[in-house]
């Protein structure tokens, strides 16, 4: 990154920059938001961290886009058709504009609709006070449908779990009770046998190790200490954090609001579970982070607290996974060719087919699924709004899969017109992981921008 990009006094002054630079060659514009925002890298910021989850958006983005009157103003409009837990859409509401969010993965709906709630402190707490009282004192528990519930949890754990999720489920439904189903879930994977490294539940297994390693010393002594864990006392820590992180959005204005309206960003409803589409040109900027091709398994990394919040009672993982733009697993009878009407994409596709029918067949079927999104999202945007896409490419069968291009050719077709690109290495990404030989981890996001 230029640094003479760190001179620039204010949002809005270096927006111009990027608009008056990009249009003189066309060229990316290298720029790395961690050491324009390096006060932000330290310190955790209101309630972003209530919940992990996998390749959350880096939050410094968003809060570049929405701190300035170039993209929006205050009492806006911001949407996030893929909004995840919520980065987005928080970032909005601090900025002092409203958001909506749509996003495919049940417990990610939860985490954003909570992260974004003002509640009570007072409350939350003497709640948890008799909520962990309560629980303490069944005698009699249900499990949930977790699958191979015994292979990730010790039995002790499983009991303590039952007995916490009892009390929870005895609470009545709203906004409190949502946020103590948030800290159980960001609880369960801390009180299983998964890594604790991996995005998607493996279990920890030292005899992958030499035995005389350190790794190996730490597996070990990591399993001998879940045995004898106190779920409650875990769980206890998790909601007192999180209680206070609560607490931080007390800033919050009371007009400005978070809505979930749609578990699918193909078809934006007003509200949730609603057929009533969203108006036309209603939405003044679009700000998201689509997933990537074939490149995170959102739905199998939720699997355990999916499960044990009962999100799955109602549609199985598999059926889950299948409304997931990005997904991977395909049956053997739905591989076809596909072609995109984007030459450079099927000029691609063509070679993957001969390499690998099914790597092939995700990208495309992505590239096609990510149409239908951007149909939507344009439809609903404003005419002079403006469209901000965070996107990286990655490499399929060895060859690079060029996401940000494919995406800029479809959207520049629709008439939308690009303002400019910047590109920031990933320097941290969490919990991305490389998954095998014919795909890669993702090294560079690129920022997309453009105007209605």
């Amino acid at each position: 990154m230029d640094k003479n990009l760190l001179k620039y006094e204010s949002n809005e002054n270096l927006v111009e920059f990027f608009v008056e630079e990009y249009s003189k060659n066309k060229l990316p514009i290298p720029i790395s938001f961690r050491d324009i925002f390096p006060n932000m890298n330290k310190l955790e910021r209101y309630t972003h961290l209530i919940h992990a989850y996998p390749a959350k958006l880096l939050f410094h983005i968003p809060y570049f886009f929405l701190n300035n009157t170039y993209f929006s103003k205050e009492g806006d409009v911001i949407l996030d058709p893929f909004c995840g837990t919520g980065t987005v859409l928080l970032e909005a509401n601090l900025a002092k504009r409203n958001a909506l969010g749509a996003d495919a993965n049940p417990l990610a709906r939860k985490i954003a609709i909570v992260k974004t709630q003002k509640i009570n402190e007072q409350k939350l707490t003497k709640t948890l006070e008799l909520l962990l009282q309560k629980s303490k004192l069944y005698k009699r528990v249900e499990f949930p449908d977790v699958r191979n519930r015994t292979f990730w949890f010790p039995e002790k754990t499983q009991i303590e779990l039952a007995k916490i999720r009892r009390a929870i489920d005895e609470l009545p439904n709203g906004k409190y009770k949502s946020f103590f189903e948030v800290c159980f879930s960001n609880c369960i994977k801390k009180v299983s046998y998964a890594d604790p490294r991996i995005a998607v539940p493996v279990k920890l297994n030292p005899e992958r190790f030499d035995k005389d390693s350190e790794r190996y010393e730490k597996i070990k002594k990591r399993l001998l200490e879940l045995e004898s864990l106190d779920v409650f006392e875990k769980y206890k820590s998790i909601c007192s954090e999180n209680i206070v992180r609560i607490s931080s959005l007390s800033c919050l204005e009371d007009n400005i609001y978070t809505k979930i309206i749609s578990k699918n960003a193909r078809v934006l409803t007003e509200k949730i579970n609603k057929q009533t589409l969203i108006k036309d040109g209603s939405i003044d900027m679009i700000l998201t982070s689509p997933p990537y091709a074939g490149a995170q398994k959102y739905i199998r990394s939720s699997s355990l607290s999916l499960g044990w919040l009962g999100l799955t009672e109602k549609e199985d993982l598999k059926t889950l996974d299948q409304k997931n733009i990005g997904r991977e697993n395909y049956s053997t009878s739905e591989l076809k060719d596909v072609k995109t009407g984007i030459e450079s994409a099927d000029k691609l596709l063509d070679i993957l087919f001969k390499k690998n029918t099914l790597r092939a067949y995700i990208v495309g079927n992505y590239l096609l699924e990510m149409k239908t999104a951007l149909d939507e999202s344009i439809r609903v945007l404003k005419n002079g709004g403006y469209m901000v896409i965070v996107i990286g490419n990655n490499k399929v069968c060895e060859i690079e899969f060029n996401t940000q291009e494919y995406l800029t050719k479809y959207l520049q077709s629709k008439g939308l017109k690009l303002q400019f690109k910047l590109i920031d290495d990933i320097k941290s990404y969490g919990l991305m992981t490389k998954r095998n030989k014919t795909a890669d981890i993702i090294s560079r996001e690129w920022i997309l921008v453009f105007k209605k």
